[in-house]
């Protein structure tokens, strides 16, 4: 019992005197305008990728002729890749307006 409370207490600070690589920057600061639209839109993907699971896992499990399967498939695959590069876009839009208004 004694070695592991040694061997825990020398990992605590072991953990706790680590310092990061990199510089880890503490306060990000977007224009007030522009956080609001970044984590909408970073909201909307992950909404668009929950339906696209959600979708793709129902097909998987459809009873129907599995001839349509996999064209249907491809149709939620299509749809879904779409969808995910019009937020790409719009994200690095958002980046390209976060930097300008920065200076950088």
């Amino acid at each position: 019992m004694r070695t592991f409370q040694k061997r825990r207490s020398s990992m605590s600070r072991s953990f706790v005197t680590h310092r990061p690589s990199t510089p880890v920057m503490h306060d990000a600061c977007y224009p007030d305008d522009l956080l609001p639209q970044l984590q909408a839109t970073l909201a909307a993907l992950a909404d668009a990728e929950v339906r696209y699971e959600s979708a793709r896992e129902h097909l998987e499990a459809w009873a129907g002729p599995e001839v349509i399967r996999p064209h249907l498939l491809a149709q939620l695959e299509g749809h879904y890749q779409h969808e995910c590069e019009w937020y790409a876009h719009r994200l690095a839009d958002l980046h390209r307006q976060v930097r300008a208004t920065m200076g950088l």
